[in-house]
């Protein structure tokens, strides 16, 4: 690219490259052939028409984008080899629904927003993923998708689970298996709220469903289902609460179903069986009591024991005591000894007024996210946001902390032998911990960056002076080492912190292996307050600075980051409104930093930070970073219309080369080139900078061409701008494009001989023609445009396009010589990151539901994934978990005495094995034993989509079958 000379393109700036008849021929038999492919990737969209001479006409444009279907949910991987696909998505966000761990602590079951995942508590690895179907098809236009809201063991099978949504649907999930599940039923009132599972012996499947159901905010209904000849059910109703306002409505029962506790807002209620046994549905009687807590409640659970000293005088009830603890919205814990009794012996059922004792105590600053007893009853765990799990003694109301977590503590879990702690983190993390040692034996992550609640965050229950943000108004910055195209990086956040503020804070960066699908580290690009009290003296949260941009060098051993942090407005309230604009510009920090990234390590060293990298009279922000792909060199444009090349250079004391802790010779990082574009502004002529009180909004962008040798900035105001092309090696500006965008410049990029400009419009310019070869008015959908995103891959030499579509995404991708899209899908959230990988075909998009989605050519041997998650390989089998070959269906129609022959069949199988073990002197091939680990390093990448063809798995599980020990010589 270098040596590009030519007119400016101000004056003929449509002209278009007339081609050779030959190369004419070639390209349009080669886009008839795609065109084809696209249509069997799905609905045929019609072609936008190609700009016109001169300004763009917006009406013959109407069609552009505007084809993108709005509300399309992606089920399956399409069909079609040689076309784009889009495969089904993988990780998700774990809501706030108790974990699962198995009884013999083996398996941890984990509730995401669209799946079950299981996994292993020995290795933290994924054993499967079940995904939950909560979003109809045929929902209208803006609908909202349903969600999960409560998880359940099966009280009958250990091997079903059961799953409420919060449309009404009831899912009976067998998650030893792999299969999608169908609902079960649907509750009357189509809506669920929590769910309850107790044993019943007249029932033919063991036991019987309470699900919390409310149409009405004021109003709860439990009511009781039981499954009749498999897809029916009949439901009964156990108690119905009205009370104005707003809250949780929470459900808890014992094992044997004789008492359940539950919450309604602020009221508090407990319903006891009726002393005759129920024969059936019918029959099945509870007597309430409900009162009113001092809080709102947030969680609670509930405790059974014996008396010690029996019944006392006035006490009504069986020798078992009810203890019951909830947690506040306002930070207050309440326990209530011997709940049941003294409900019992207070008053008239259905609402107790007086008489009920409570002991309180009192940490957490806000409300308390999770309360539970430990297995002994001596104490209680408790969690909230301060990222901190407190430990209380209950006579001497000592506190132990296990502090410095990496999140809000949202869901505790105690094992059933009490030896492990189940938290799980609003980071989108889990961990086992030891309850001895408080020290993790399993740890769990998923990618960690911002995403939409699904539900109103329990902190929120009470009005605070802060807001969160409902969505990411910024795209997230992420990118893919080149060295390494299986690890993902992505900013993120400390949890609930990156959204108190209503700024999304990203002062992280995780690093996500995309072939295992785990998290490997999270490290701070800058200054961070996790644990801290982030609250100011008026309750306002303290922002943390936020990362704007990230890239990798063209070789994968340097990073650099741009991060930038100001004074909130209501923090100058006190200054006059005439210096406050020119307060917070000066009180702005920007900082530029370049980071040494090693194999194998974890961590990387910061080596270089650069203060204000483009300042004039005060620090002005830098718009964009971009990084050349056959050298260590970055590049930056700021608002002061300077282009400033950056590389790395020895570093000297004395003339003398220093060296660093690893032996090697020491570099620091300097600017080694400033290039001014636009007559240092890019602006309209007599624009005044030197007034703090005029505000000129300028944006820009800048991306290196593929070999380096060339530069391209844009640069300008909203309304107005230009793209310069710069020579790297000379620092000259030899083309100038001008009118290539219109509104706000959202992207720009560089792809072969042409750049790819991504605002109002969608146009695609061809540099060595020097003609605009197609664009497309990209259409506006309420009013939103700040995710619009674009990403180019040099491999396939295609680019996509991303865009917000109320809550959901379009997605297409392009030919830059041809205007119909290749493939164009919905997905039904907001894709808040588009990367592509170097040397890999493909493209990996992050939505606001942590979610990853890969969009690549099924007939690409470079493609960067397989496109075909775990579910669709049917591999989990192979990672140890309890095997079964029976339906769902069959599970639930098998009893007792079945279960009684398998156990006998496997006492038998048993010893059957202890009689084999003698024979280890026949053959050596067939009495080898495949390590474990072996396996793992195999199908641990099944569920990623980064992982190799079924075809190399199965030569290597193969070549461990088929190897021989070496003779001895």
């Amino acid at each position: 690219m270098t040596g590009i000379k030519g007119p400016r393109a101000k004056d003929d700036k449509t002209k278009k490259r007339k081609r050779d008849i030959n190369e004419s021929d070639i390209r349009s038999k080669r886009h008839r052939q795609q065109s084809r492919e696209a249509k069997v990737n799905g609905d045929d969209v019609r072609t936008p028409p190609k700009l016109k001479q001169g300004k763009p006409n917006k009406e013959n444009l109407a069609v552009g984008l505007g084809a993108f279907r709005q509300q399309e949910v992606i089920r399956q991987s399409d069909d079609g080899e040689a076309g784009w696909r889009v495969s089904k998505p993988m990780g998700g966000r774990m809501l706030d629904i108790d974990p699962i761990l198995t009884e013999d602590e083996q398996y941890l079951i984990l509730t995401y927003n669209t799946s079950l995942q299981v996994f292993n508590a020995n290795d933290s690895l994924l054993v499967r993923r079940i995904p939950i179907s909560t979003l109809d098809t045929s929902a209208s236009k803006g609908a909202t998708p349903a969600h999960i809201v409560a998880t359940r063991l099966s009280k009958h099978n250990t091997q079903l689970a059961w799953v409420a949504c919060s449309d009404g649907n009831i899912y009976c999930v067998n998650w030893t298996q792999g299969d999608i599940p169908t609902p079960a039923f649907q509750t009357s009132s189509s809506t669920a709220k929590a769910l309850a599972v107790i044993p019943a012996a007249f029932t033919e499947h063991k036991e019987i469903l309470l699900v919390a159901e409310s149409e009405k905010p004021s109003r709860m209904d439990v009511v009781a289902y039981q499954l009749v000849d498999g897809d029916k059910q009949k439901s009964a109703s156990i108690l119905t609460l009205q009370k104005p306002g707003y809250g949780l409505q929470i459900l808890e029962t014992s094992d044997d179903g004789q008492v359940i506790v539950g919450a309604f807002q602020d009221r508090l209620f407990l319903a006891t069986a009726s002393a005759t046994t129920a024969e059936n549905l019918d029959q099945l009687r509870y007597e309430t009591f409900s009162f009113d807590s001092p809080d709102l409640i947030t969680s609670i659970d509930m405790r059974l024991h014996p008396r010690f000293s029996g019944n006392k005088k006035g006490h009504v009830g069986t020798d078992t005591a009810v203890d019951v603890i909830i947690g506040g919205a306002r930070g207050g814990i309440y326990v209530y000894r011997d709940a049941l009794s003294h409900v019992m012996s207070a008053g008239k059922a259905q609402f107790v007024k007086d008489g009920i004792q409570v002991q309180k105590y009192h940490w957490h600053r806000k409300a308390v996210h999770a309360v539970k007893w430990s297995a002994d009853g001596n104490y209680f765990i408790s969690g909230g946001s301060e990222n901190v799990l407190v430990i209380w003694q209950v006579d001497t109301s000592r506190k132990d902390f296990l502090p410095h977590l990496s999140g809000s503590v949202e869901n505790i879990v105690v094992s059933h032998t009490g030896s492990s702690y189940v938290v799980h983190l609003d980071d989108n993390s889990a961990m086992i911990l030891s309850t001895a040692e408080m020290k993790p034996t399993a740890y769990i992550a998923g990618i960690q960056s911002a995403a939409v609640d699904v539900s109103e965050p329990k902190d929120l229950l009470v009005r605070r002076v802060w807001n969160i943000s409902e969505h990411s108004r910024r795209p997230i910055p992420a990118a893919i080492r080149p060295s390494e195209p299986s690890k993902f990086y992505v900013c993120v956040g400390n949890g609930r912190q990156e959204t108190l503020s209503g700024n999304l804070s990203m002062p992280l960066m995780q690093s996500f292996d995309l072939e295992s699908f785990t998290s490997i580290s999270k490290q701070a690009l800058a200054r961070t307050q996790p644990t801290d009290v982030n609250l100011s003296s008026r309750g306002h949260p303290i922002d943390e600075p936020i990362v704007t941009n990230i890239a990798f060098s063209g070789d994968g051993k340097w990073l650099a980051s741009i991060d930038e942090w100001k004074p909130a407005p209501r923090d100058v309230e006190n200054i006059s409104p005439d210096l406050r604009v020119q307060f917070m510009r000066e009180r702005h920090e920007i900082y530029l930093k370049f980071w040494q990234v090693r194999d194998g390590a974890e961590s990387m060293d910061l080596v270089s930070r650069i203060n204000a990298p483009h300042s004039t009279t005060c620090p002005e922000s830098v718009l964009d970073l971009a990084s050349d792909p056959t050298s260590n060199c970055f590049a930056t444009v700021g608002t002061d219309g300077i282009i400033r090349l950056w590389r790395p250079r020895p570093r000297q004391q004395n003339g003398v080369a220093l060296k660093d802790a690893t032996g090697q010779d020491a570099v620091s990082w300097g600017c080694v080139q400033v290039i001014g574009v636009g007559d240092g502004t890019g602006i309209e002529n007599g624009t005044d900078f030197t007034d703090p009180t005029q505000h000129v909004e300028v944006q820009g962008r800048v991306v290196f061409s593929e070999d380096g040798s060339t530069l391209f900035v844009a640069f300008g105001a909203v309304d107005s701008g230009a793209i310069y092309v710069v020579d790297v090696a000379s620092g000259q500006i030899v083309k100038t494009l001008e009118g290539l965008w219109d509104g706000r410049l959202q992207s720009l990029q560089a792809l072969g001989s042409f750049i790819i400009v991504l605002s109002n419009d969608l146009r695609v310019y061809d540099v060595v023609g020097d003609g605009l070869q197609y664009g497309i008015v990209v259409p506006k959908l309420y009013g939103v445009n700040e995710l619009h995103q674009l990403a180019v891959d040099h491999t396939s030499g295609r680019f996509a396009v991303t865009l917000p579509i109320g809550g959901a995404s379009s997605i297409g991708v392009f030919d830059p010589e041809d205007p119909e899209p290749l493939l164009v899908r919905s997905t039904p959230h907001r894709i808040v990151s588009l990367v592509s990988a170097p040397g890999a075909s493909g493209f990996i998009a992050l939505d606001d539901a942590a979610q990853v989605w890969v969009i690549a050519e099924g007939s690409d041997p470079s493609s960067i994934a397989t496109v075909q998650p775990l579910q669709d390989l049917q591999l989990d089998g192979c990672s140890g978990a309890v095997a079964t070959d029976t339906t769902t269906a069959e599970v639930l129609e098998t009893d007792e005495t079945d279960a009684a022959s398998e156990d006998d069949t496997d006492d038998a199988k048993e010893a059957d094995d202890d009689v084999d073990m003698g024979d280890d002197d026949e053959d050596d091939a067939y009495g080898s034993v495949i390590p474990q680990q072996s396996l793992t390093e195999i199908f641990d990448a099944a569920p990623a989509f980064a992982a190799p063809s079924i075809e190399d798995m199965f030569y290597k599980v193969t070549g461990l079958l088929a190897r021989k020990p070496v003779a001895e010589q």
